[in-house]
């Protein structure tokens, strides 16, 4: 937990001056005011990377200073109960870096998005998005899913919608066709999905159809309905010119650090 005298300390210190990452993740005593009177008030203005995942005092009105975090480039507000997908759809629509393509990495998994919340962010962050994060979204339809994102195929790499009940092994399928560029998803708790030779497939169609691929997938599926068998069995199958295979598939509790852009 932590207070605003914490907080007080740190811009005392003037560590703000010069830290560029801020991991707030399940900070209890972490509030509005907190966030707007202490780190966006001016005294953090190097802050690129920012998590207040699982920080569940935030609201609405916490999310709106992210405006004035300039050099902003990845925000993560997961598991933020409070806030809304039209919050931070609003933020990312005013934030400066918006315009200039800076700001590319949205998560904000379990705010409960929709296809029309997911359409309205991509409208005008699909040209430069680089990592999204829209897991725990029950109301998200696959084809919506697949429809949307598409916009985003020129840059997007990592890709986090897990236990995502629209997601089955023919969203995933079309996923690996529409996002050629895709190094990192996570699918963790998707049941419908049983392989993960779909995805691969597409990869390679596109591939075939003059697309960029990234040369390796890391996935997580921890609680999706990939068995080691079927695991084992793509594994035969996507093998590169050396004879290594050209994705990673974590199905237990490990690997979840993998994927992180540091």
């Amino acid at each position: 937990s932590a207070s605003i005298h914490t907080f007080h300390s740190m811009e005392y210190a003037n560590v703000g001056s010069c830290l560029g990452t801020l991991d707030l993740t399940g900070t209890h005593g972490l509030t509005d005011s907190i966030l707007s009177q202490v780190i966006c008030s001016g005294s953090f203005p190097r802050i690129q990377r920012l998590s207040l995942k699982n920080s569940r005092k935030l609201t609405g009105k916490a999310v709106a200073n992210l405006v004035k975090l300039r050099d902003l480039r990845a925000v993560d507000v997961g598991g933020c109960f409070n806030i809304h997908p039209n919050d931070v759809i609003e933020m990312v629509q005013q934030h400066p870096g918006t315009n200039k393509g800076t700001l590319n990495e949205i998560y904000a998994g379990g705010l409960g998005w929709t296809d029309v919340a997911l359409e309205t962010l991509l409208s005008f962050t699909s040209k430069h998005l680089r990592g999204l994060g829209i897991g725990f979204s029950t109301y998200l339809s696959g084809p919506g899913l697949v429809l949307m994102l598409a916009k985003a195929a020129e840059t997007l790499d990592r890709l986090s919608i897990p236990f995502c009940t629209g997601v089955d092994d023919a969203v995933v399928s079309a996923l690996g066709k529409a996002l050629p560029k895709l190094a990192v998803l996570d699918i963790r708790g998707c049941n419908k999905v049983s392989s993960l030779t779909g995805i691969m497939d597409g990869r390679i169609i596109a591939g075939n159809g003059g697309a960029e691929v990234a040369n390796h997938l890391f996935v997580l599926a921890r609680y999706s309905g990939i068995s080691n068998n079927s695991l084992e069995e793509t594994s035969r199958l996507y093998r590169n010119e050396v004879g290594e295979c050209i994705f990673d598939c974590v199905l237990d509790g490990g690997g979840t650090g993998g994927g992180v852009r540091r």
